[in-house]
């Protein structure tokens, strides 16, 4: 296994056996601004999380012609997961329509009735407190087919509004968050940040202030993880966007008295996360009120042949469609850095054929 701990770089791992993957795919507006996000492609950045659900749910993609990349070609870190899924699969593989803009096709696809966000930089707000009980609910009511479950993201922009809402919760943030970009387009990001930032009043309540900076996927995946962890355990597959879900979570139980068991919950991300020398996941997870059980999966694509997947590891992309959470799991279900690099390319090369 090459699991290691995020805080000492100790061995670590995941549950034992074989997990549900649930994907929560949604639309925040923020990614229509310029220079955000490189989650996809310029001007169809709200096809991305379509995208990866119809390519990790089938291996193909339907509503547009190729996979989601990036307008230099970095493909989407969805190949990973579905490289994992190929060689191990998950029991189940579901897709949370948390406010897409095109439903995906071939999917086991669960609906919420949630539209997507609106951009924070705009004068309009979304209903974070409807989404967070939607996201309670589905926690209370789901039943695991495997033996844990693994829930990772796909939402452009995402770890903007993830900056914007724990800046909104009063924690630290500066500097703490990732993004898809090596070089991050820090002035965008940080000007989208202060519009958002600017419709907060003294007076608001926490969902208020979290209504207007924060999306669907922080708000759902928070409420989720706060009940589904009481009857399993439950992998956030995800970087600085699972850590501000877990603090929007810790936030809202701390002062609502919502009784969670956090030993039952772990953050798994990527190498490219752990390391990545312009954001810091471990203090952004410092400022829970209690210890996160946080780990990475070591990958690398040194073993690739496609030149564009060494991108990766100059620090392009690097977490997303939850693939360090399908990597820790690839690693616990015995496969090999050379076998997961050499599916994705046979998926690479199956796509362009």
């Amino acid at each position: 296994m090459k699991i290691f701990s995020l805080t000492d770089n100790t061995p670590a791992s995941l549950p034992k056996g074989r997990a549900d993957f649930l994907l929560a795919a949604s639309v925040t507006h923020t990614c229509d601004i310029q220079g955000i996000t490189q989650a996809g492609l310029p001007g169809k950045m709200y096809l991305t999380p379509t995208l990866d659900a119809e390519f990790l749910s089938t291996g193909k993609v339907f509503s547009l012609e190729d996979l989601a990349e990036t307008a230099s070609g970095i493909p989407t870190p969805g190949l990973l997961t579905r490289a994992v899924h190929t060689l191990a699969p998950f029991k189940t593989v579901k897709i949370l329509d948390l406010g897409l803009e095109v439903k995906p096709q071939q999917c086991e696809l669960l609906s919420f009735d949630i539209y997507p966000t609106p951009s924070i930089a705009s004068e309009n707000s979304f209903d974070a407190q409807a989404v967070f009980e939607k996201g309670r609910a589905f926690g209370r009511s789901y039943k695991p087919q495997g033996d844990y479950v693994i829930i990772g993201e796909s939402t452009p922009a995402g770890t903007t509004t993830a900056q914007a809402a724990v800046h909104a919760l009063g924690l630290n943030n500066t500097g703490l968050f990732a993004s898809s970009f090596k070089d991050a387009p820090t002035q965008i990001k940080q000007a989208t940040i202060d519009k958002a930032l600017s419709k907060i009043t003294s007076d608001m309540g926490l969902f208020n202030k979290l209504s207007h900076t924060a999306d669907n996927t922080l708000m759902f995946v928070a409420g989720f993880l706060l009940e589904a962890s009481h009857q399993t355990e439950v992998v956030l597959a995800g970087g600085t966007q699972m850590a501000a879900a877990l603090l929007i979570a810790d936030a809202i139980a701390s002062r609502d008295s919502i009784y969670h068991d956090p030993r039952h919950i772990t953050l798994c991300t990527t190498r490219w996360i752990a390391k990545d020398g312009a954001s810091n996941i471990n203090a952004l997870l410092s400022q829970l009120n209690f210890r996160a059980k946080a780990c990475y999966a070591d990958f690398l694509y040194e073993d690739a042949n496609i030149p564009v997947l060494k991108l990766y590891d100059k620090g392009e992309a690097k977490e997303g469609a939850g693939a360090g959470g399908a990597l820790g799991y690839g690693y616990m279900q015995g496969l090999t850095q050379k076998e997961i690099t050499a599916e994705v390319e046979r998926s690479m090369m199956a796509m362009s054929s």
